[in-house]
């Protein structure tokens, strides 16, 4: 079978993590990338012999031999970029957050389905070998039905090192909205329900900025269970990205970055979990995506569940300005299968 042929568009830090990924594979490759600087294009295509470089993602859509693109720039070009691409022909993994607004979200799922291409939101975390271990273990039964969870990320920021996206709002930042994504996909695909309300305070309590510095949201799921979501960014000792779910049998713990480990907490002793954490960090992601596409089965992280992650975090906007608990739509039922298996609506939802 040949191999995915894949175009990165914007080549900022986070483009080498997704260069690293593809490279880890054999079966995709990175043929094309789209940067306005020279300099970015030229260091990219040198360390990952790219063939071939554009200043346009308008030009990058025109060639006809890329099958699918990741997009890699900022949370106020998503959708833009988004909709350009599935209108282009392309699957497209976008980096978390979806976007920054929830009709925005819904012209993406719209697109992508009208033009029978696969969209996929990036939310690393969730390929994470910790993670996934951590999701065996409570999908397994052993630790009896989750209870409550708690799920938070903790940076320690010098403020000349903080990009637009973490200090304005317009760009679709701050802390919230920027890390506080993955805390929520976390929290919410342990609970392994769709949300029903959140009740939050959020804003800059260490830094004068236009977005938000920390936030904290309760969130209240369908199922009847309720979790806490934590994203600070000025913490001393960061960064501590950990999630802890009480069950009724035992407990777990599982942590990607500061610490890494999995735990499985019985009585008052907590036991270490191996698992498997490939050599690039995005590897997992890349693979679930490449392989959604070769046997045409949903990606794990749809459009669907993209968005329903944004509807959880600016009902918390909201929340935090008005005061009182907000109520959320009661989405449709998700495919929240394990990548590889057959499409199905038996996904725990409840």
């Amino acid at each position: 079978m040949s191999k995915l042929r894949v175009g990165i568009i914007g080549l900022g830090g986070i483009a080498r993590a997704h260069g690293d990924a593809v490279a880890a594979l054999d079966n995709v490759e990175v043929i094309a990338v789209a940067d306005l600087f020279e300099d970015k294009r030229q260091q990219f295509m040198e360390r990952y012999d790219v063939p071939k470089g554009y200043v346009s993602h308008i030009e990058l859509l025109q060639d006809k031999e890329i099958d699918a693109v990741a997009i890699t720039l900022g949370h106020q070009l998503h959708h833009k970029l988004t909709v350009d691409s599935c209108n282009a022909g392309k699957h497209v993994l976008v980096e978390k957050p979806m976007a920054i607004s929830l009709e925005q979200c819904d012209d993406m799922i719209a697109v992508a389905a009208a033009n029978g291409v696969k969209l996929m939101i990036g939310f690393t975390q969730h390929y994470y070998g910790t993670s996934l271990k951590a999701k065996e273990i409570l999908d397994s039964g052993e630790l009896g039905p989750a209870i409550t969870a708690v799920c938070y990320m903790s940076k320690n920021w010098g403020y000349k090192g903080r990009r637009p996206q973490y200090r304005s709002r317009y760009h679709g930042g701050g802390m919230w909205l920027t890390n506080g994504v993955h805390v929520v996909d976390r929290l919410t695909w342990v609970m392994a329900s769709q949300a029903v309300s959140v009740s939050a305070s959020i804003g800059a309590r260490a830094h004068y900025q236009a977005g938000d510095d920390s936030a904290t949201a309760f969130i209240r799921y369908k199922n009847g269970l309720a979790g806490v979501a934590v994203a600070v960014g000025y913490a001393d000792g960061g960064p501590n990205y950990e999630c802890q779910v009480i069950c009724a049998n035992g407990s777990l713990r599982f942590s990607q970055h500061g610490e890494k480990f999995v735990k499985v907490g019985k009585g008052e002793k907590w036991e270490d979990v191996p698992f498997e954490d490939p050599p690039a960090e995005f590897q997992n992601e890349w693979k679930a995506f490449v392989e959604a596409i070769e046997k045409d089965i949903e990606v794990p992280t749809h459009g669907e569940w993209g968005r329903h992650i944004m509807e959880i975090l600016f009902a918390a906007e909201q929340s935090s300005i008005i005061g009182q608990e907000v109520m959320l739509e009661s989405g449709a039922g998700w495919s929240n299968q394990t990548s590889g298996s057959p499409i199905t609506t038996r996904h725990g939802w409840i």
